[in-house]
């Protein structure tokens, strides 16, 4: 079953993994997704860890997922044939997406002011490590360098030592899933008024958007949140959130108030079932307990937190992450598990939801468990992902059927390397 949210609509696919996650988005929504890739293919299918560890362009488990319901189409930028070529998909497209450094396809004809011209419709999403404009617009890309230049790799690790790096490049996709909303937004004023938009999303804006509460930290309260591990919090607001368990570890925080005092009262009454709490702990109206995550603590809150954080610690160590979380559940307590991908895959409200769908690969002869649909809808329902393409798969469907071009012009242009 194919989705249908966004059947009859095509999109142009010229990212890297800066904006891959784009085009899968809209793939999954029914859109015909046509990835553009050079003759040797994307970058992208280079990138490691590999189907049984046998890299190949397509064993790579980045480009398997993330290229997933696509079509792939070979274009050689660097052959006038080959802009040609893309200069009228792109007449015949309703997005394209792209992640070139800034200024590139301008310089090759392949810009929003030139494509735009023949399609005034179109609606063109560009992803930059830092924009199109200011002093680091030609700034070179990693995913460390976007993590450490947004702000928040400033804030992982243990106070005293030096940041760490994200466990797993994700830059790209926080960048990507910006770029499918701006461009849907975009779509969705085309719908009124038939015009196309250029859209511009910016990589080290997406990471600072993900820092939260920490960007309002030295304007409202004079301070900023440190690196603390397990803890968070400025160094007079500091809280623990993670802890150890019998088999990994858990995230919940000390809250009181209409935010966190009865998720606290909670599980003080679990703890006092099983001889954890303290009398003042069962005593105390924790939905009148007012010291917040930005206001500095008074030393009986230091000490009753300090108290809390320790019995706490004790009281999850006597048991596994599914039975902590199992008990929370029933009681309505604030908490999560830090899962673990095992978790994940084993995940209870997953499978009861359907998300992990058996997906055929004929090109690895094999079947393949990948995340469904991101959304459940009625209506319109998002259908199951199809497997990811082969390098050039649809050349002669897309150039021939799309384009019009014949067989022997096709062979023509792949003899000549311009796709």
């Amino acid at each position: 079953m194919a989705s249908e949210l966004l059947k009859g609509f095509r999109m142009l696919d010229l990212a890297d993994e800066k904006a891959a996650l784009c085009g899968k988005i809209f793939a999954d929504m029914g859109a015909d997704v046509i990835k553009v890739e050079p003759p040797r293919g994307c970058s992208t299918r280079t990138i490691a860890p590999f189907l049984e560890d046998l890299p190949g362009p397509d064993r790579s488990l980045y480009a398997i997922a993330y290229h997933a319901g696509k079509k792939s189409v070979t274009a050689n930028l660097e052959s006038a044939a080959g802009r040609e070529i893309v200069a009228a998909l792109a007449a015949k497209s309703d997005f394209i997406v792209e992640s070139y450094d800034p200024g590139f396809l301008d310089s090759i004809g392949l810009g929003y002011d030139t494509l735009a011209k023949n399609n005034p419709r179109l609606i063109y999403t560009s992803v930059m490590p830092f924009g199109d404009t200011g002093p680091a617009r030609n700034y070179k890309w990693a995913d460390i360098i976007t993590w450490a230049a947004g702000g928040a790799m400033y804030m992982m690790g243990e106070e005293g030592k030096p940041p760490l790096q994200m466990s797993l490049p994700q830059a790209g996709l926080h960048a990507g899933g910006e770029a499918s909303v701006a461009s849907m937004l975009a779509h969705h004023a085309r719908q009124r008024d038939g015009i196309g938009q250029r859209i511009v999303v910016n990589m080290q804006a997406c990471i600072v958007w993900t820092l939260m509460n920490e960007q309002a930290m030295p304007i409202l309260h004079g301070d900023h949140i440190q690196r603390t591990g397990v803890y968070t919090g400025s160094k007079d607001t500091r809280r623990k959130m993670v802890y150890r368990c019998k088999d990994g570890h858990i995230s919940t925080l000390i809250a009181g108030g209409s935010l966190g005092g009865a998720s606290t009262k909670a599980l003080v009454t679990w703890m006092n079932e099983k001889g954890f709490a303290a009398p003042w702990m069962i005593e105390k109206d924790w939905t009148t307990w007012v010291p917040g995550m930005f206001m500095a603590l008074t030393e009986r809150d230091r000490f009753e937190i300090s108290d809390l954080e320790d019995r706490i610690q004790k009281f999850f160590l006597t048991m596994t992450k599914k039975e902590i979380y199992d008990g929370t559940l029933k009681r309505r307590i604030l908490l999560a598990p830090v899962a673990t991908v095992a978790d994940i895959a084993a995940d209870l409200q997953l499978a009861a939801r359907e998300y992990f769908v058996e997906v055929e690969h004929d090109t690895l002869g094999r079947r393949m468990t990948m995340p469904g649909a991101f959304a459940k809808l009625s209506r319109t329902p998002i259908g199951a992902p199809r497997r990811s393409p082969k390098i050039g798969e649809h050349n002669h469907e897309i150039y021939g059927g799309l384009l019009g071009l014949s067989d022997a012009r096709i062979d023509e242009l792949k003899a000549s390397d311009a796709i």
